[in-house]
């Protein structure tokens, strides 16, 4: 199994900013050196080579979009996984090692926000099994495919997760820094 270092984690700018279900909207703040260790920490229980993960982090309106450009549904997921184009591993810029590109995962923070509060977790253990969810769609299992498929995907996923908290303990590489600000009003109309 490859070495922890030998992974690599790329990240779109880290929102600042997420809205909940209201439109209400909060401040975030990110640990981004716990959220790449305990990604690359996933990508070493699943992949022997070196490998390169993007993360894409979107609102409600862009990931809304993309569900739409790829799956044909008009709101908005939690998480989509897109496979590498090109499955050649290829040279890092100023580095000897080779990574293999896994993908990239877009992730909703608005909707993750929304299941968290469901399902009575922080945001940031959330958006971590969607990450872990995600991750396993790029490994090549697929939920939709049959009950069966679903059970062991879940059950697949509760192993990484757990393995994941047993070596940090519970995620808080991103919290809520502020609580909720007044709408925003709308461009062109007048409160």
């Amino acid at each position: 199994m490859g070495t922890e270092s030998s992974h690599k984690v790329t990240f779109s700018k880290l929102p600042a900013r997420f809205s909940d279900a209201s439109d209400v909207s909060f401040g975030l703040l990110w640990e981004r050196k716990e959220l790449v260790q305990r990604l690359k920490f996933l990508l070493q229980l699943l992949c022997e080579e070196p490998t390169h993960l993007h993360v894409e982090f979107l609102d409600s309106v862009n990931m809304g979009a993309l569900n739409w450009q790829f799956r044909g549904k008009g709101t908005p997921t939690d998480v989509l996984s897109f496979p590498p184009h090109r499955l050649q591993s290829h040279m890092e810029k100023g580095s000897e090692s080779r990574t293999l590109p896994l993908g990239e995962l877009a992730v909703c923070v608005d909707v993750c926000a929304v299941q968290a509060k469901r399902h009575r977790c922080s945001l940031a253990e959330e958006i971590e099994r969607m990450l872990v969810h995600g991750v396993v769609h790029l490994k090549g299992l697929d939920h939709e495919r049959s009950e069966a498929a679903h059970r062991v995907m879940t059950s697949f996923e509760k192993v990484l997760r757990q393995s994941v908290v047993g070596s940090f303990g519970e995620p808080k590489f991103c919290s809520v820094t502020s609580g909720a600000s007044a709408h925003r009003p709308r461009r062109g109309v007048r409160r």
